[in-house]
């Protein structure tokens, strides 16, 4: 199930044009989304794949076919580059 975000979605955009345009750092945008910086870096590779659209509150969970899911494991098991970079790579 979906959970309920405890930020505003505008203000959520905000923060995260903030950070990704390097006007703040991620530690100061935790800070304001009273959050982990890890959600910070979660939310900005959101944002750069979807946009604010992407922040939205959403129904239901995403889905990935298996074919997605087995690329991106054996590209991680693989090595050179990280699980960040496979997820924005794969839009995941």
């Amino acid at each position: 199930m979906p959970q309920k975000s405890k930020i505003e979605v505008t203000e959520k955009v905000k923060i995260t044009r903030e950070y990704v345009s390097g006007k703040i750092s991620r530690e100061e945008a935790a800070r304001r989304a009273k959050v982990a910086p890890a959600s910070i870096a979660r939310w900005a590779r959101i944002y750069r794949q979807e946009g604010a659209l992407g922040l939205a509150p959403t129904k239901k969970n995403r889905v990935y076919s298996s074919e997605l899911k087995k690329k991106a494991v054996l590209e991680y098991l693989a090595g050179g580059c990280g699980l960040h970079t496979i997820c924005e790579k794969n839009a995941i």
